[in-house]
């Protein structure tokens, strides 16, 4: 599961391919920006998920969107020929339709909607159509699919403390 920037930078109020957000949805960003909404999890939370403790990469939730997966490290990737494409640290929540998307570059954050994400016939601007999030019901279901894979990750980590699969 990944998600594709174009430079090792988080995209903002822009999109992947570098536009700008349209003009509701960039108001709705600066009010979100204003309202502290984008960044609702803790570094340390994030960062729990990546790399925990039973070193998995992926699991399914019972939440609003179940499977979810991530890369704890970043790399650079030759998706066309000559043209490499950045691949961020991630966790990527789909429903198989669509993806919602916490980018990890650095120690910043940033949300992302794909709506391409499950698109297998995609054009050159399909693989970087992610936008940020910017209604409140995108981010309730951030805040919901976030909060039920934490607790699933520290059951997880508990018991691997208690039952180590590598002695």
């Amino acid at each position: 599961m990944n998600i594709y920037y174009r430079q090792a930078q988080l995209c903002g109020r822009k999109t992947g391919n570098g536009t700008k957000l349209p003009f509701l949805m960039n108001i709705l960003y600066s009010l979100s920006a204003r309202n502290g909404d984008l960044q609702p999890f803790s570094m340390d939370d994030i960062n729990a998920v990546l790399f925990n403790q039973h070193q998995s990469i992926g699991c399914s939730i019972k939440a609003l969107i179940p499977i979810v997966g991530w890369r704890n490290e970043a790399i650079w990737y030759e998706l066309f020929k000559g043209e490499q494409v950045y691949l961020p640290q991630c966790i990527i929540f789909s429903n198989g339709a669509i993806a919602y998307v916490i980018v990890v570059i650095g120690d910043e954050y940033e949300l992302r909607i794909w709506p391409d994400y499950s698109n297998r016939e995609r054009g050159k601007q399909h693989w970087f159509s992610h936008h940020a999030v910017v209604y409140s019901a995108e981010l309730d279901v951030f805040k919901q699919s976030f909060k039920a894979l934490l607790k699933h990750i520290r059951k997880e980590d508990d018991y691997e403390a208690k039952h180590p699969k590598f002695g």
